[in-house]
């Protein structure tokens, strides 16, 4: 059995020797000096396990060449994409990076008969680097746009839980009392009760603790010796905020919608309505906030939730006018694509998984 150091000082000439003792290294030590036709014979016959590369971060031998951008343009065209100014794409992959444009966006314009065909991506006839640069300026935009509205609602959601967990228990640090939340027989998913428990209240712990090192925090527990809830909360995340929820107790949950209501102008919001909210948006935030792709993303455990549950979610919580503003300014988006090509439009529209009516409906 391999050991390594584990003393307190382990220093990072300690981790190059024990890499340099341990199997995986001398397989990949050995691997380099062999010839291609070498390695995949013994491989055929299992001689070697593909390690993962410590410093490489991939398997080993199944690394990507750096290709500059020149040589990316001329992959694309040997795959039929065609330019109309190969300067001015040669800059945007550089500004814009070449794996985020033409990966994130290629499955809608790939020709997947000649692509097995060819055992390597092909573009569908007429495919122009400017579909590319379409779908990606689309998709940035519609990132930017869907971003603003969910902060808007991460704030209305976490204010109303938070006011109304704030209003039933009125101790100090109630927050962190186990008996202030919902039991395990109300809670829906009783396995993970107790350890999603220990997690929430882990997390308010640290926040209470002034682990993000805030001024406003330590102003609180300088003064008070303890800091409210409603003071903790700006650091809470939209997923923490959303688990918080989960963990109520009925009369919080009730007033919850309550008090959102009041604030959207509402006649109601539904309990399950706020809940599939809680549950759909966070994740949607998450990749707005990475930069991710937008349009064609699915979340949830099922990953069956697109574009059109995102407007759903949306439509529980966001203020009316700014839904309507919001789903104005997509439209705008997808205008401005289809006065270039009607056919990205009909793909990005594929890809969300609605129709223009879904937007002109709300």
């Amino acid at each position: 059995m391999e050991t390594f150091a584990s003393d307190d000082d382990y220093r990072f000439e300690d981790l190059l020797r024990d890499i340099r003792q341990s199997e995986a290294y001398n397989i990949w030590l050995l691997k380099r000096t062999l010839t291609s036709s070498e390695l995949r014979a013994k491989e055929a016959v299992g001689v070697f396990w593909r390690p993962f590369s410590i410093i490489g971060g991939g398997r080993v031998g199944d690394s990507k060449p750096f290709r500059t951008v020149e040589q990316q343009i001329a992959i694309l065209k040997s795959r039929g994409v065609s330019f109309r100014d190969e300067g001015y794409a040669a800059s945007f992959l550089l500004r814009e990076n070449y794996y985020a444009v033409v990966n994130g966006y290629k499955d809608a314009l790939i020709d997947k008969q000649e692509t097995n065909l060819a055992k390597e991506d092909r573009y569908a006839r007429g495919t122009d680097f400017r579909h590319f640069e379409l779908m990606y300026e689309f998709d940035k935009r519609l990132r930017d746009n869907t971003m603003a509205l969910l902060l808007d609602c991460e704030n209305l959601m976490k204010t109303a839980v938070v006011y109304s967990f704030c209003s039933i228990h009125q101790g100090q640090d109630d927050y962190l009392d186990p008996s202030c939340y919902c039991s395990k027989a109300d809670f829906p998913k009783r396995g993970s009760y107790t350890k999603g428990l220990i997690r929430l209240l882990s997390t308010l712990q640290r926040l209470r603790d002034n682990g993000p090192h805030k001024a406003y925090i330590s102003h609180y527990v300088s003064r008070y010796g303890c800091p409210p809830l409603w003071v903790l909360s700006k650091c809470l995340t939209f997923g923490s905020t959303s688990a918080f929820f989960d963990y109520q107790q009925q009369s919080v949950k009730n007033r919850t919608c309550v008090t959102l209501s009041q604030a959207l102008g509402k006649g109601v919001v539904r309990q399950r309505d706020l809940a599939y909210a809680f549950h759909t948006l966070p994740e949607f935030r998450n990749i707005c906030a990475h930069g991710e792709r937008l349009y064609c993303a699915r979340v949830g455990k099922l990953n069956d939730k697109g574009f059109g549950e995102l407007l759903r979610a949306l439509s529980y919580v966001a203020p009316a006018d700014r839904l309507a503003e919001y789903s104005r300014s997509v439209l705008l988006l997808l205008d401005d694509v289809a006065d270039e090509s009607a056919l990205i439009e009909r793909k990005l529209l594929l890809g969300m998984g609605i129709a223009r009516g879904d937007l002109q409906a709300r």
